[in-house]
């Protein structure tokens, strides 16, 4: 069983479909999620003419490859009609694997430590909610100390306050 962290996001129906991919990533058999940050209330990046997100992080153990959690958060994604028409547009759900225990991965589809894990608030200030220890394995710093790296700050509010506990402690 390896650490992950998944970042979670909506601005389409955001409150229902937080709630199905969380419903679903509860589901996905080889993955027990034992942490749930803050919802968060963010303003888009990239297309800024569109709803606001709703944003948050969870934690969890696996037994799953990378990329057999990848292809379950993108079944997840699909199953909930996540449309790729443009980029950092309007989604049903966006489900981005942020860390996957220790390790570095550089594939075609898939980067883990997430390429913008350090850029945006809505990624970093949520697992530093509920795992502020969490190494950084490029950094090889914890990720509560990071937060000068931050470019894009989104977040515009707490809407809705953590349903689990807190780093390691049970859910």
């Amino acid at each position: 069983m390896v650490s992950v962290y998944i970042a979670v996001g909506s601005n389409i129906e955001p409150e229902q479909n937080m709630a199905l991919s969380l419903e679903h990533l509860r589901t996905v058999p080889g993955l027990t999620l034992t942490q749930e940050s803050s919802w968060y209330k963010t303003r888009p990046w990239g297309v800024e003419n569109q709803d606001y997100f709703l944003n948050l992080v969870v934690g969890g153990k696996t037994e799953l490859s990378h990329r057999e959690l990848l292809k379950a958060t993108q079944h997840i994604e699909n199953t909930l009609g996540r449309k790729r028409i443009l980029k950092n547009g309007p989604r049903t759900i966006d489900l981005d694997l942020l860390l996957y225990s220790d390790q570095i991965i550089n594939e075609p589809d898939l980067v883990i430590p997430h390429a913008a894990l350090l850029e945006r608030d809505f990624m970093l200030v949520p697992l530093i909610e509920i795992a502020p220890s969490v190494v950084h394995p490029k950094l090889q710093a914890p990720v509560k100390e990071l937060t000068d790296l931050i470019r894009y700050h989104q977040i515009l509010d707490i809407v809705r306050p953590p349903s689990t506990q807190r780093e390691g402690k049970n859910a």
